[in-house]
């Protein structure tokens, strides 16, 4: 083989991965994904003020005005997901936002008041608040029992990703 051949043979393995990368994403053949259950909240809303316990995340309800059955159903639904975490509960704190909702059925709620207005994206929905206060995601209210589950199922997901994944302690 001579010098000519190799270096024409070099730059062509070198070159075409390239070639064929640039025109997979170009003709839109590849799916990106997404690997959380939620919906990432679009714009950055520091919604509570940021704390220093061991337990930084905080799933939070912010009911509107009195709280109906679906939002009976998200408190349900959080207070169960939060007894279900073990020993992770050290992590996370259920929150309950600018509310008068009675919690002697659901104990395990923290009631705190907003740094700022509530956005009305953000009221009646469950939502993932890291230890700055800042809210990533959003889930909606469980309508009915499947519902519920699957809200539920998403919510854990998404936070023992973030549990396993977070650094803050270290």
């Amino acid at each position: 083989m001579n010098k000519y051949k190799f270096l024409l043979l070099f730059i062509a393995c070198c070159v075409l991965p390239l070639l064929l990368a640039k025109v997979v994403l170009e003709f839109g053949w590849f799916n990106s994904g997404s690997s959380s259950n939620g919906t990432w909240q679009e714009s950055e809303v520091f919604l509570l003020e940021p704390t220093r316990e061991k337990a930084h995340w905080r799933l939070a309800l912010a009911p509107k005005d009195e709280c109906n059955k679906s939002c009976e159903q998200a408190l349900f639904t959080v207070q169960q997901l939060y007894v279900g975490l073990g020993r992770k509960q050290e992590n996370v704190q259920p929150v309950l936002i600018n509310s008068t909702v009675l919690l002697e059925k659901f104990s395990s709620f923290k009631r705190v008041e907003a740094k700022q207005d509530i956005p009305d994206v953000l009221s009646d929905k469950i939502m993932l608040i890291d230890a700055r206060g800042l809210v990533l995601l959003i889930y909606t209210y469980p309508e009915d029992e499947p519902s519920l589950v699957n809200t539920a199922k998403a919510i854990r997901q998404d936070l023992l990703k973030l549990l396993n994944y977070d650094r803050t302690s270290v």
